[in-house]
């Protein structure tokens, strides 16, 4: 059974330049399938700018049984519904869907398009494998976990799957199948899970908010088969949290200083989950910049939000990060339920009161699986049928994408749209402007 598995192209490559990370969750399936002794291929249109036609014409050749489709981003849900669509006419073929939105749109996508045979809920690695086998003896698929398929004119919904086993039984991810010399920077992850629960956020759609680490030794091994076979790169690593487990962190950065591996590497991370010691460490293993998820300035949000932090929690990891010697960036969103300009203010007060190198400010997208998403549906004030997916991802040279999710939010926060908008433009700029204002008062 041949299986090809495809990341659709939804990104405005105006704004982007050069794409920037491999998708490693498909590459992470496809090393698991080849090991299991499929013939596997992977298209990443997004990063290759293929348009649909060009899309179908490198299907054709490749001829597959099954074409896996990454639907991981709600900016995907169109796309992915249209390639479908193509797939489906076109090719011979069963389309099976997955991704973290997949996972939690799974029944919605499947009454919005009967080009989607299947939809793997969950962690593709486990999940994959056993659709295969189950279609290659010809068994229902209601006997495998983690699936949602169509049988007849009915929805078919199985039981949740167990997540996988220790991290280190898997193979390493098929670079191979990537076109690897195109991408700015390497993507890897030295975790699963996220111990936390923000109300906005989607990470703990498929792997909850249990962490599952790789051994230390396993991600250095990784990045040294990176560097020798495609190159000297920076690293990013992707976990959710990346310092979730500091105990855990130590030994991994242990592992690279003896290592010796002379990289330069960046992470987004909690400020509550370093100090001084890590971040010593940190910087010494060749850490360049640490992104956090601030959010928010207004105590009064954070607590809105699940975040748990104090503003003066944050303040401290900052000024350590400063005096550690690392490059450290904020991410902040505003329209959140109950955001006002006072609100808003509080992130620029608490940016004047750090050392934040930079700040991305971002309108928030409810996303599925989120607990603020199931709180603006039951209050009416979202509706999935009307959701413009395709809008949903605000960096974008075209404001129009801007304005539809500043339209949404203003919909449950005391911001008119046009304000949220000019809200983030400001934001972006505070760090830069603060420094000069700062030095002229010294």
């Amino acid at each position: 059974m041949n299986v090809l598995f495809l990341v659709p192209n939804y990104l405005v490559r105006d704004d982007f330049g050069d794409p920037t990370d491999p998708p490693i969750g498909v590459v992470s399936i496809a090393a698991v399938l080849e090991q299991g002794g499929y013939e596997v291929a992977v298209i990443d249109a997004n990063a290759e700018n293929l348009n649909d036609d060009q899309v179908i014409a490198r299907i054709g050749i490749f001829l597959p049984d099954v074409v896996g489709i990454s639907c991981n981003y709600a900016p995907l849900h169109n796309s992915t519904l249209e390639i479908a669509r193509r797939i489906k006419a076109e090719v011979p073929c069963l389309v099976v869907v997955g991704g973290n939105h997949a996972t939690a749109m799974a029944d919605f996508l499947m009454k919005a398009s009967t080009s989607i045979d299947v939809i793997v809920r969950g962690e593709g690695e486990v999940i994959f494998p056993r659709l295969l086998e189950t279609l290659g003896r010809h068994e229902p698929l209601d006997t495998v976990r983690g699936l949602t398929f169509r049988n007849a004119d009915k929805i078919v919904c199985t039981q949740d799957a167990e997540l996988g086993p220790n991290l280190d039984e898997f193979p390493l991810p098929a670079y191979h199948l990537l076109p690897m010399n195109i991408y700015n920077r390497y993507n890897i992850i030295s975790s699963r899970g996220c111990p936390f629960d923000c109300s906005y956020c989607a990470s703990n759609t498929i792997f909850g908010r249990k962490v599952r680490y790789r051994s230390p030794a396993a991600v250095a091994q990784e990045i040294e088969h990176l560097m020798h076979t495609y190159g000297k790169k920076h690293f990013w690593f992707s976990d959710d949290t990346f310092t979730s487990n500091p105990a855990y962190t130590h030994l991994l950065l242990d592992e690279l200083i003896s290592r010796r591996l002379e990289i330069s590497w960046s992470c987004l991370t909690r400020v509550n989950r370093v100090d001084a010691g890590l971040l010593k460490k940190m910087k010494l293993s060749g850490c360049a910049y640490i992104s956090y998820g601030i959010e928010s300035g207004s105590q009064e949000m954070l607590k809105k939000i699940g975040k748990n932090l104090t503003c003066e929690e944050i303040l401290s990891a900052l000024e350590l990060t400063h005096q550690a010697g690392i490059r450290q960036y904020g991410f902040f969103i505003v329209g959140f339920p109950g955001e006002t300009r006072e609100t808003i203010m509080d992130s620029y007060k608490l940016i004047y009161r750090s050392r934040l190198d930079g700040a991305a400010f971002n309108i928030l997208i409810p996303l599925p699986g989120t607990r603020i998403m199931h709180e603006l549906k039951s209050k009416g004030l979202l509706k999935l049928e009307e959701i413009k997916w395709d809008y949903l991802f605000a960096r974008t040279v075209d404001e129009s994408y801007v304005t539809y999710a500043a339209e949404l939010a203003s919909k449950w926060s005391d911001v008119s749209a046009r304000e949220l908008i000019e809200a983030c433009k400001i934001g972006h700029n505070l760090p830069e402007i603060f420094r000069y204002v700062k030095e002229g008062e010294r």
